[in-house]
């Protein structure tokens, strides 16, 4: 069962905004494939090689239309909201690839290296920070930052809930690899319209949902992004797995190392030339959690996890020169 809570947040920012123009604009790559089918069997390896290579630049969805075999397990499971995605972009064969909106050129390669490597440089005038809880009954919520002017449109966000890995050989062909199964569509397949915040602001959504049996929890998250209706242009697209930046008003984050990571107990971030004048640490519900600031120097800090349930961790340190951010695993 799905339920949708509504909260708008207009304002100069909280922990995670970033007061650049433009932002990354990653590549959402919505995938459209059906288990027993033998052309997506032999073409699907590849491109899953290829995005891969590219962890840090690409969100992908893989929707499971009706054709050419309805009795794909993925479509059965959820045959309402598979066909209306596939028929949004008018798909009438599988596999097809969309990127970032636009229907990819049927070809040999589903997708050819050439037209990702093109579009992962690019950028957008948002970003969308995602946060989710775990467990049977979530909670995800995404803020949209807007950094600068967004050119006019109807624009809806959507929140597709995925998983990850499914472990499953498909009739016909035998195929093993199912990445990023299209569940279920948050609030649903009409999106949700929304108006965006002037440059320097931000929105907030937050969006319930329950794990379904039959879904492997653990591997189970949000893809949320924002279209425009009218063109189908994705503005940009997030997920809780990508790097946090700082608020609006504070030096533009720097990434840092952490180690070892995953941690058990104690982890060092390495700063550089810097010097740690505060570490916090934040659940991906953005409460802050107590942690122990350890040994420090000059280049490096030390911190406890000792006491933190296991989880993805987002480490903010303020030095004498900058802002640091990092994730880090605890297990």
């Amino acid at each position: 069962m799905k339920k949708l809570l509504i909260t708008f947040v207009l304002g100069l920012g909280c922990l995670f905004a970033n007061a650049q123009n433009t932002v990354k604009r990653y590549v959402l790559l919505e995938h459209f494939t059906n288990s027993p089918c033998s052309i997506c069997a032999s073409r699907n390896p590849a491109f899953y090689s290829l995005i891969q290579m590219h962890p840090q630049d690409v969100h992908h969805i893989a929707y499971h239309p009706a054709f050419p075999y309805n009795s794909c397990i993925f479509y059965q499971a959820n045959t309402t909201e598979n066909s209306a995605r596939t028929s949004f972009y008018g798909i009438n064969g599988t596999p097809r690839v969309v990127l970032n909106g636009t229907l990819v050129n049927a070809g040999s390669q589903l997708l050819p290296a050439a037209t990702l490597n093109a579009a992962i440089p690019n950028t957008s005038p948002v970003h969308l920070q995602v946060t989710e809880t775990s467990g049977t009954d979530r909670t995800a919520t995404v803020q949209i930052f807007t950094h600068s002017t967004v050119p006019a449109g109807n624009y809806k966000l959507y929140l597709a809930v995925v998983e990850k890995d499914v472990d499953y050989t498909a009739p016909v062909t035998g195929a093993t690899e199912h990445y990023d199964v299209f569940r279920d569509m948050l609030p649903g397949t009409d999106g949700l319209p929304v108006t965006l915040a002037a440059p320097g602001g931000s929105i907030t959504q937050t969006f319930t949902y329950s794990v379904a049996s039959g879904w492997n929890a653990a591997q189970i998250y949000v893809v949320a992004f924002l279209q425009n209706a009218d063109t189908k242009e994705v503005l940009n697209s997030g997920t809780k797995f990508d790097p946090l930046v700082v608020a609006t008003g504070e030096p533009r984050a720097q990434s840092i190392s952490i180690q070892p990571n995953p941690v058990h107990e104690t982890a060092v971030a390495y700063l550089g030339d810097d010097r740690a004048e505060a570490l916090e640490v934040f659940d991906l519900g953005g409460r802050r959690v107590s942690v122990s600031f350890e040994n420090q120097e000059v280049g490096a800090v030390s911190f406890s996890l000792r006491e933190v349930p296991k989880g993805i961790y987002v480490v903010k340190i303020t030095g004498r020169k900058g802002v640091y951010t990092a994730k880090v695993v605890k297990e």
